[in-house]
């Protein structure tokens, strides 16, 4: 389920978003206050935020220049939703960081459209931006997560909210998910309680983790799900992922 944020100052359209939204299936958060608003952005990143322009406190202009400069929504696509249909507006809006403009009154299914292009574009410009923490590939069907540094640096902790989403994870359900954790920095308990936390996210998916030197205290962690499969190196991945 997509999360989509709505900030508006104006609580019967916020309404009727919700309603509408709800039906289509999505998780809807809505906000009257973009100072709130922007704040719920940071603390709770949505697939998507749809913002009205002109509202008091700050203008959707303002909005979109505070949740560019920071690291957690910087990379979140925004729709304008908003009664200004004026084409200068419309051109601003997009220079300025939006994906998207839909005009008041709107056609739901127009809307709908809009939010799952934005939404892919957004998971795109994820995987795309990879982090020097944590970098996403493909094999075949098959997912690779290339983790370095240390699990409890803020950098990696970053990461992997930007990049582990419910859009993501709800993509890699019943896939294989291979980890290549080699690169990562020697494993504390609390370093293993956290990696394992992180495994814990990807529910549903066929979990593979290239260990490297960390072999012994993974396979000795009590907490690791049955159904995870630990491999030394990659030639032991492949030659299992060849057998069967």
């Amino acid at each position: 389920m997509y999360t989509v944020l709505a900030i508006d100052d104006d609580r019967t359209t916020l309404g009727i978003l919700e309603s509408q939204l709800n039906a289509i299936g999505y998780k809807v958060i809505i906000e009257t206050s973009p100072v709130k608003g922007v704040e719920l952005a940071k603390e709770f990143p949505p697939e998507v935020i749809l913002l009205d322009l002109n509202m008091p406190q700050m203008t959707g202009f303002e909005v979109m220049q505070t949740l560019r400069k920071n690291k957690m929504t910087r990379e979140v696509p925004i729709v304008i939703f908003t009664v200004n249909k004026d084409r200068e507006t419309v051109i601003n809006a997009l220079k300025s960081g939006a994906f998207d403009y839909i005009v008041k009154p709107h056609d739901p299914n127009k809307l709908n459209i809009k939010l799952k292009a934005a939404i892919h574009y957004g998971i795109n410009r994820k995987l795309q931006k990879q982090d020097e923490f944590i970098e996403i590939s493909r094999k075949g069907e098959m997912v690779i997560i290339t983790m370095k540094g240390g699990i409890r640096e803020s950098e990696l902790q970053d990461a992997a909210k930007t990049l582990f989403t419910g859009f993501f994870m709800k993509n890699l359900h019943g896939k294989i998910c291979i980890f290549d954790i080699r690169e990562m920095k020697d494993f504390s308990d609390d370093d293993i309680s956290e990696f394992i936390r992180i495994l814990s996210m990807f529910t549903g998916s066929k979990i593979k983790i290239v260990t490297g030197k960390h072999y012994g205290e993974i396979v000795s962690s009590a907490d690791l799900d049955d159904g995870i499969e630990l491999f030394l190196s990659y030639g032991d991945l492949d030659n299992a992922l060849e057998q069967g």
